[in-house]
């Protein structure tokens, strides 16, 4: 059986890198009665995976964890004794049993993430990066040369802007987020500052990541991994 464990990352905890909140993760896991499945290794690992890791820096509403149990914990079950080791900065919001075919993983399906964008106190410019914001994004095109961990590629950055708006001083975003595909706002702010002649300051944004998206089959509609699954009884 596999399961999916939604939960927010926020606080203390956003300056986190990936590795130490999966050992925490991990670490937490073991500590409860959740049935948890390992790996055949000589040196046994706890079958885990994540949808698109938060770097360090921005919060979350929903990030997701699957792992792989051997039988079955009710979701209520499961969500207390997790929820009993979660330090400051992390809840536990949903455990729901999902689908355990490979192409089903959270890592796999994903594609496409909704953000709250806004500056931190002190970095908002003294340009109207507003009406700057809203032309970028309605380019037809926005070339930009992607670097990734083996070079270098040149995309179509607009391709992966799927909605934006601006509500007040903050700004909402559902990027394309998928395995090699990855937009992440504050490239997307970096690039349209350069594109007026201007830098954007290291720090300047704070991102909230809403929730993480794949698209529907049957209506082709981007729904919430979250809306996936089942609870377990």
């Amino acid at each position: 059986m596999r399961v999916r464990v939604k939960f927010a990352k926020y606080g203390p905890m956003k300056f986190i890198g990936h590795l130490e909140l999966m050992r925490y993760l991990q670490s937490a896991v073991r500590r409860t009665e959740i049935p948890v499945k390992y790996d055949e290794g000589m040196h046994q690992r706890m079958v885990m995976s994540f949808a698109m890791p938060l770097g360090v820096g921005p919060i979350s509403s929903a990030e997701y964890m699957d792992i792989e149990l051997e039988e079955p914990i009710s979701t209520e079950k499961a969500m207390r004794q997790l929820g009993e080791h979660m330090c400051e900065g992390l809840d536990i919001l949903d455990f729901r049993e999902v689908d355990g075919g490979k192409k089903m993983k959270a890592m796999t399906i994903v594609a496409a993430a909704d953000y709250e964008v806004w500056f931190r106190e002190g970095f908002t410019p003294d340009w109207d990066w507003k009406a700057a914001l809203k032309e970028f994004c309605s380019r037809e095109n926005i070339p930009w040369v992607k670097e990734t961990k083996k070079g270098t590629r040149e995309v179509d950055m607009r391709s992966w802007i799927y909605k934006w708006e601006i509500r007040e001083d903050k700004v909402y975003l559902r990027l394309c987020c998928s395995v090699g595909d990855n937009l992440k706002p504050e490239q997307l702010f970096g690039e349209m500052f350069r594109s007026y002649g201007h830098e954007l300051p290291p720090f300047a944004l704070q991102v909230h990541r809403l929730d993480l998206l794949t698209v529907d089959e049957k209506s082709e509609n981007y729904i919430s991994l979250g809306d996936l699954g089942s609870r377990i009884p």
